[in-house]
């Protein structure tokens, strides 16, 4: 998301003053890694990093997509969700993006709101854990069933499974990603 630069922004989430993250002033960010620094890894000892992939680059390229943005930050606050929250590319053209055969019949906002709520239900049920299965009820785009879907309440439903993984995002800011079960 491009700010303006008469806006005023937070050095700390990098949102403007007016619309801090929910973790703003609880979480301090850090520098985000870089090709050559020298991190502790907790299996390597002190590593090199030959290579880095950041979320930000995933959002940019679109594997991920931004799921803090407009109505959906809305809805993640609503929810209760304090942490960032970004999806995998296809989950999200599955199970939120809405295609011309359910246009006019359901919104993006209403089948995000059903991933959010679900995965809130779920998540108070499990307790704190890092990586989460859930389920919820959708009508997905496309034909057939993958892996993570059963037959729901009618031919045309879905009884669909996400992992949710939560972890720092690049700067150290507290994030949750919805993803495929199988994908990492």
């Amino acid at each position: 998301m491009n700010i303006p630069a008469s806006v005023e922004v937070c050095p700390n989430c990098q949102k403007p003053v007016t619309n801090h993250r929910p973790w703003c002033a609880d979480v301090q960010t850090t520098a985000p890694p870089q090709e050559g620094d020298i991190v502790d890894d907790p299996l390597f000892g002190l590593s090199t990093l030959i290579s880095v992939y950041s979320r930000r680059q995933a959002i940019d390229d679109g594997t991920l997509v931004d799921c803090t943005q407009d109505i959906f930050d809305e809805l993640n606050r609503q929810a209760g969700l304090k942490s960032d929250v970004a999806m995998t590319a296809l989950p999200f053209h599955r199970y939120v993006a809405i295609s011309e055969e359910l246009k006019g019949t359901q919104d993006m906002p209403g089948r995000y709101w059903d991933v959010v709520w679900m995965f809130r239900h779920a998540a108070l049920r499990a307790g704190n854990q890092d990586e989460l299965l859930f389920e919820f009820d959708c009508i997905p785009n496309g034909k057939g069933y993958l892996s993570n879907e059963q037959r729901g309440l009618s031919p045309a439903h879905r009884r669909v499974t996400l992992k949710a993984v939560s972890g720092a995002g690049d700067r150290g800011e507290p994030c949750i990603t919805f993803m495929l079960p199988d994908e990492d």
